[in-house]
This record gives structure tokens, C-alpha cells and sequence, in this order.
């Protein structure tokens, strides 16, 4: 993924692979667990954003089919932002009334 990433135009790009790999487990891991599971979808809207942006920039392609398969990347990073942004408001704004939470929202919409 390093050198994929490298290729794209991401400065320094072995480390930060491996950080948005920690990134991508633990904040999945605190939307599962519900442990803090709005920052866990902010941090996991974060990652797809940047990833759609930075990696699947398919209106830089001149070849149609490498803009096309980039651009179906780029929109089904959307659609799990759309995602994120979903968790975070069902974490943020019923809280403790979600249930199947260890801990409480880390922000709070209410």
C-alpha cells in the first residue's frame, strides 16, 4: 500500500500507511464496542475523506478506465463517509440511550 500511496503523491508515504492502518482498527474497534463511538466515526470520516481526496482523485486520469475505477472508489468513500457521519450523530446524540455501549458519547449533541 506504501508504494500505491507513494504513486498517488503522498509525502512520507510508508508511515503514514501504517497510521492510517492503526487508525482505520482502532477507530472501527470503538464504533464496535461503542467504546467513545463518535470519535471513533469522526476518526474513520477523517480516513475515508482524505482517502477519497488524496488517493482516488480520479479527475486526474487521463485513461477513462483508470478514472472510472477511480471514481468508483471515490464515491464509495463518500458513501461511507455519509456513514461516519451517521454514527457519530447516532453516538453523539443519544448517548447512553443507544445502548450496547461500554462508555458515553465523548461529544454530546443534545
Amino acid at each position: 500500500m506504501a508504494q500505491y500511496a507513494s504513486s498517488a503523491g503522498i509525502p512520507a508515504a510508508e508511515p503514514l500507511v501504517v497510521l492510517s492502518g492503526v487508525m482505520i482498527v482502532v477507530s472501527g474497534l470503538m464504533v464496535a464496542l461503542g467504546v467513545w463511538g463518535d470519535l471513533g466515526a469522526l476518526l474513520l470520516l477523517v480516513f475515508v475523506l482524505a482517502t477519497a481526496f488524496l488517493i482516488h482523485a480520479f479527475w486526474r486520469f487521463a485513461d477513462p478506465h483508470q478514472r472510472m475505477d477511480q471514481q468508483v472508489h471515490f464515491m464509495k468513500n463518500l458513501g461511507l463517509a455519509g456513514g461516519s457521519i451517521l454514527a457519530f450523530v447516532l453516538f453523539a446524540g443519544l448517548g447512553h440511550d443507544l445502548g450496547l455501549t461500554i462508555t458515553g458519547p465523548l461529544f454530546d449533541l443534545r
